[in-house]
């Protein structure tokens, strides 16, 4: 994991989002670091006995954002180019952004899609009344399905940089560690299924490695992964993936 790489921190100008001191998120963070710190990725997936599953969720949600910001600040301090609207995508699909202010989907480039994603689930994280901190405060009807859609765009960012900016990623030294994040992140999916199979469609070589040797599917299917919106999460679901 990235948090380990770089001692859970920063990397560059990347600021990660921490969890409050003492808090269960925090000891849910703590946990899943030195578990997968000892190797066993199966166990760090797991919702441990007893304890919240939206407060796991909601802990492993944020972890995540933040891996993937990471590797993101990295791609970005190498260099990246920006081939424009349409480009810098897995080969054979387009992501395209909106969002509950966007009347239609955006055309845009791979690195312009991935820096939607993390501005947008950087509000949805922070937001309260989502992702509340008190334990007095209950989740929201929405937050499982909200939770769906933020873990489908963090697919579709690893999709991108797999795809476009795997090559920056192992200049630095980091491949290794975006490997273990990837795994950790599609196992945890699987667990909980928060990613439909259409979408890892995206990454079908590396996902189907991963299947082979751990296993993991899609119980509830799926209907082509076309929007987001099929998630249910209402407005938060409007950014649609284009096969060509």
């Amino acid at each position: 994991m990235f948090r380990l790489f770089y001692g859970g921190g920063r990397a560059g100008t990347c600021q990660v989002k921490n969890h409050a001191p003492g808090s269960k998120r925090a000891e849910f963070s703590n946990y899943t670091m030195k578990t997968l710190g000892s190797g066993d990725v199966i166990a760090a997936v797991k919702l441990p006995h007893g304890e919240d599953f939206n407060e796991w969720l909601a802990a492993n949600a944020v972890d995540f954002f933040n891996e993937i910001r990471l590797v993101w600040d990295i791609i970005v301090e190498a260099g990246y180019v920006d081939e424009g609207p349409g480009k810098g995508f897995p080969p054979g699909f387009e992501y395209r952004w909106a969002d509950n202010r966007s009347r239609s989907p955006i055309t845009c480039s791979g690195p312009q899609y991935i820096q939607y994603v993390l501005d947008w689930i950087d509000g949805e994280i922070n937001n309260e009344a989502l992702f509340p901190t008190s334990q007095s405060v209950p989740f929201p009807s929405n937050f499982v399905p909200s939770v769906k859609v933020i873990f489908t765009r963090i697919f579709r960012v690893f999709a991108i940089i797999y795809s476009n900016h795997y090559s920056r990623i192992d200049q630095q030294g980091a491949a290794s560690h975006l490997n273990t994040s990837f795994k950790h992140f599609l196992l945890f999916s699987w667990e909980f299924q928060l990613v439909k199979d259409a979408e890892l469609e995206a990454l079908h070589d590396v996902v189907e490695e991963i299947r082979s040797r751990y296993g993991g599917s899609d119980p509830a299917g799926g209907s082509g992964g076309r929007s987001d919106s099929s998630s249910g999460a209402s407005s938060r679901a409007l950014d649609r993936l284009s096969r060509k």
